[in-house]
């Protein structure tokens, strides 16, 4: 029986061979519980390392055949690696969209590969993500009713109901792993992954607050039912099977109640607020155009075919639907976790992605019309008229472009990205005093740039322009001696991500910004870094920006 454990570039350099024959080891151990002969040989012959194992299927406990090629073992063996990567401090193995393709049921995987538009492709993942959160039916019923998708579970099969149609999909025509065997093992894998990662359970519920609508009415204040979580003696005594059942003479697709919810590694309560929050007001804060129809319904400008109604939208095309959480992950190109985590400001939600792997959207029902690009040679002098407004060589104008840092609209605004992402941004416009306003687009998962070195200590600016005056020409240098962190604000969640992927580091020094704008706020954010870190051995220090250009630590402060 053959395995091929694969490890990325950076980690494969940061075990090297012996740490990384050595995880080979522990995979077949944890998994076929030491009752089988086997060889690990690690290859080092390019940059990603990885093991070839072999394993004698036959115990030489029982003397019998154990192991059979069936498929069940690469995702059970994917699991049990990904759990021991989290244990070290390494990633995950993230499922691709080709995989993801490959096990759309045939008839989807035409109308996709057609580019058609589909509600069974808008119901597939909704169904993917309720699968990804969910360790029981109920949980599993609970979340796809937020998405306006509505369960019938009998003792023999599974049907889904997409809002608007009345004929149902069964979960076997969906594919396997919506129908009830399928779900059932993935409720016992779930279990297992959440188990494994306590603190996510405290951490997305110090999110949680009073969440308050466009119109000011309160959603889903959270409850004391609402705390609950597992343990690996819930896991033995669980019934997989068990769902709420439908009365007779009562509606086919019951609801669970919250009680029966409160396990939820996700509360209902956050996606309920976010599907319940008004999508014109949405699209006031962030200028998107709406209009009228002949009819007097608010209709999507440039879009005319899709209509908004309070908290729901309608594609009269496709006849697909949704909330605002949908309209938002159009919008901003993110994951429904993603979407859900800007509407209700608990950016804990995405550390179940950072743990478990972003569950990606393949099919979008439309797309909302964005700011049209400035020409190539008016952008440059714009950029360069910032960049001199704020004290920053011009002659960087051309590092942002060519690394895809910057752009500018035909409104004159100047957008700045983080690394490797355009699902976030930095928006600054001229105001009639002639000064720079900022504003915050998508979430701040990302860092404007970072340098990633096997240290012990890292410089963390928190403004990335004062970094782009510090460094000048040396900003983007791939060859620097000393780990860097760029900020794009002073936000937390890219350090944190940074930290969980450098568990080596055990020192920071945050940079002190001139920016008068940011002083305010940098002592709280150092603050309260020193306390969420103490507790890891990780201390905080806030150094000067020349103490930061000599590489010299600074004495540490209290606050």
């Amino acid at each position: 029986f053959e395995i091929i454990q694969s490890f990325s570039k950076d980690e494969s350099k940061k075990l090297g061979a012996e740490a990384v024959n050595n995880l080979g080891a522990e995979l077949v151990n944890r998994y076929f519980n030491k009752g089988h002969q086997y060889q690990v040989v690690t290859h080092t012959d390019t940059k990603h390392f990885h093991n070839q194992i072999l394993v004698n299927p036959v115990s030489y406990k029982t003397g019998k055949r154990e192991i059979t090629n069936e498929k069940k073992h690469l995702y059970n063996l994917r699991t049990t690696s990904n759990q021991i990567s989290l244990e070290n401090g390494l990633s995950i193995i993230r499922e691709t969209d080709k995989e993801k393709s490959i096990k759309l049921p045939k008839k989807v995987q035409e109308i996709q590969r057609r580019a058609g538009n589909s509600y069974r492709l808008d119901l597939f993942q909704k169904a993917e993500l309720a699968r990804s959160l969910s360790t029981n039916f109920d949980e599993y019923v609970g979340y796809l009713n937020e998405f306006s998708v509505k369960v019938a579970i009998t003792e023999k099969r599974i049907t889904y109901f997409y809002e608007g149609h009345d004929k149902g999909i069964r979960g076997d025509k969906l594919g396997k792993k919506y129908d009830k065997k399928g779900l059932i093992q993935n409720f016992k894998d779930n279990d297992v992954l959440f188990l494994n990662q306590p603190q996510l359970r405290s951490k997305i519920r110090d999110g949680i607050s009073d969440f308050k609508n466009g119109k000011g009415d309160s959603l889903g204040v959270p409850s004391s039912l609402l705390l609950g979580g597992r343990t690996a003696q819930d896991i033995k005594g669980q019934n997989y099977e068990s769902f709420t059942k439908s009365n007779r003479r009562g509606d086919r697709t019951p609801l669970p109640t919250d009680h029966d919810l409160r396990n939820s590694i996700i509360p209902i309560s956050e996606i309920r607020k976010a599907s319940q929050s008004d999508i014109q007001e949405y699209c006031k804060k962030q200028k998107i155009a709406l209009s009228e129809d002949q009819k007097g319904n608010k209709v999507l400008k440039g879009r005319e075919f899709i209509s908004i109604d309070g908290y729901r939208w309608n594609n009269t095309k496709n006849k697909t639907t949704g909330s605002l959480i949908d309209f938002v992950a159009s919008h901003e190109n993110s994951s429904y976790l993603g979407a859900i985590s800007k509407i209700t400001g608990n950016k804990n939600l995405l550390l179940l992605e950072l743990y478990f792997g972003e569950v990606k959207r393949p099919y979008t029902s439309f797309h909302i019309p964005k700011n049209k690009q400035e020409k190539a040679n008016l952008s440059k002098l714009k950029v360069q008229k910032f960049l001199k407004h704020h004290g920053i060589k011009e002659n960087l104008a051309d590092d942002l472009f060519k690394r895809k840092k910057v752009q500018v609209d035909k409104k004159g605004s100047i957008w700045f990205y983080p690394d490797d992402n355009n699902q976030e941004a930095l928006e600054f416009t001229l105001d009639s005093d002639k000064n720079y306003k900022s504003k915050r687009h998508g979430d701040t998962k990302s860092p404007f740039v970072s340098s990633k070195k096997n240290e012990k200590n890292v410089t963390v600016f928190p403004d990335f322009l004062s970094f782009l005056k510090t460094k000048g020409k040396n900003s983007f240098n791939e060859n620097k001696s000393k780990s860097e962190l760029v900020l794009m604000g002073l936000e937390e969640k890219s350090l944190h991500i940074f930290l969980a992927h450098n568990p080596n580091v055990k020192g920071i020094d945050i940079v002190e910004s001139k920016d008068k704008g940011l002083q305010a706020n940098q002592w709280n954010f150092i603050d309260k870094l020193k306390k969420d870190l103490k507790p890891y051995g990780i201390t905080v220090n806030s150094i000067s920006v020349d103490m930061a250009i000599k590489k010299n630590r600074s004495i540490d402060i209290s606050f």
